[in-house]
């Protein structure tokens, strides 16, 4: 028998509607949405839990109760304390939030929520939800007993790991941590709020192979190689996607005489600057946290799902007692590793509602859920997909 533990969730946003002009604006889910979803949940009886009980569970240390879940949040944004904690409080589901130390807004602030405007003392539309949390917020979270916070590591970025060149720069999402990493410490907590963001990467930079920085060796790109082609885009008005194709066409030919000299790479990580990178993400935010929340920090998140058996190792020399699988999916039987799955976004509420409920029973083997939870598993497997 398959080690059972409770259904978790994970959400990252919640909002009346898309937070303009974030560029990750796609991970909002409706504010009404999510509510229907909290209000579901307490009809049909579930009960929400942190991780502590569900690895408890998951250890078989104790029972679990037949509508346990965990409700998961990742990135540590100033929605969650204005828009989700409260809608989930409301109807009496807990929260675990994971968040980023690099990112938290560090002034001592404490901005409206719905709590707010139903006590009277603000309107719905005096709120504000872009922007990520402060060590105050998570702090009356954490008070209230309906949240508790645990680490996403330190930075949440991503890191060029070869040559392979991927495209090129033109804005969105494509490119977006190449851009983040443009900004130093003190300005990272802000960089949702700066409407010219999309624009501290000029148009037509060469973008390449990427992953998260707590699974990627560093590949870093030969400096005449990004001055060249930055020359080259000087000579275009790439905004117009009609002179990108020109563009394109003359910087992969600066491209292919780089890699044929051998020398678009100029240097790689070594062994001892990643591991200390990694030591930095996964160690590093847990003591911060714990300094900055005054508690201990038990489990990590992986951004993205990045990880590996070297990251979830540090993780465990670190403290944390388990981790999420993330894309190691061959991991989610193991005790420490905490498997996830999202809900739905974009269908109507009756679909969404039929989705939660067939994910929820299949994950608790009822049947005929957990049988076409299975063939379905088997399809994904005979078409190698994961």
């Amino acid at each position: 028998m398959k080690p059972y533990s409770p259904p978790v969730l994970y959400f990252h946003s919640v909002a009346p509607g898309r937070l303009e002009p974030w560029t990750l604006s796609f991970l909002t889910m409706e504010l009404d949405r999510f509510e229907d979803q909290m209000k579901y949940f307490q009809s049909r009886g579930y009960r929400s839990i942190f991780l502590d009980e569900w690895l408890a569970i998951r250890k078989g240390e104790q029972k679990a109760g037949p509508m346990d879940i965990c409700i998961t949040f990742d990135d540590g944004l100033l929605d969650n304390w204005v828009y989700a904690f409260p809608t989930a409080k409301k109807y009496g589901m807990r929260l675990t939030i994971f968040v980023c130390p690099e990112l938290i807004d560090p002034r001592e602030v404490v901005r409206p929520n719905l709590d707010d405007v139903w006590a009277g003392r603000c309107r719905e539309s005096d709120l504000v939800g872009l922007g990520n949390l402060s060590w105050s917020e998570l702090r009356l979270m954490e008070q209230s007993g309906f949240v508790d916070v645990q680490s996403h590591t330190m930075s949440h970025t991503k890191y060029f790991i070869s040559g392979k060149l991927t495209g090129f720069y033109y804005g969105g999402f494509k490119g977006f941590y190449p851009t983040l990493n443009t900004c130093g410490p003190e300005e990272k907590p802000w960089y949702m709020n700066d409407p010219d963001f999309e624009k501290r990467l000029p148009f037509g930079t060469p973008l390449f192979e990427e992953t998260s920085a707590v699974t990627a060796r560093k590949s870093f790109i030969n400096p005449d190689f990004i001055a060249e082609t930055a020359l080259l885009a000087s000579k275009y008005d790439l905004s117009r996607p009609d002179s990108r194709p020109d563009y394109e066409e003359k910087a992969r030919a600066i491209y292919q005489r780089y890699e044929q000299q051998g020398i678009l790479i100029s240097s790689v990580e070594s062994d001892d600057e990643l591991r200390a990178r990694q030591e930095y993400e996964i160690a590093g935010s847990k003591r911060i946290m714990e300094e900055k929340l005054g508690k201990t920090v038990p489990f990590i998140c992986w951004p993205h799902g990045d990880n590996n058996p070297q990251a979830h190792e540090i993780a465990r020399a670190s403290g944390y007692l388990a981790t999420t699988v993330g894309k190691m999916l061959k991991e989610h039987e193991q005790p420490d590793r905490i498997p996830r799955f999202g809900t739905d976004w974009g269908s109507g509420k009756w679909v969404a509602r039929r989705k939660i409920f067939y994910k929820m029973a299949s994950h608790r083997r009822k049947q005929p859920w957990y049988a076409i939870w299975l063939a379905n598993e088997y399809k994904n497997k005979l078409l190698q997909r994961t």
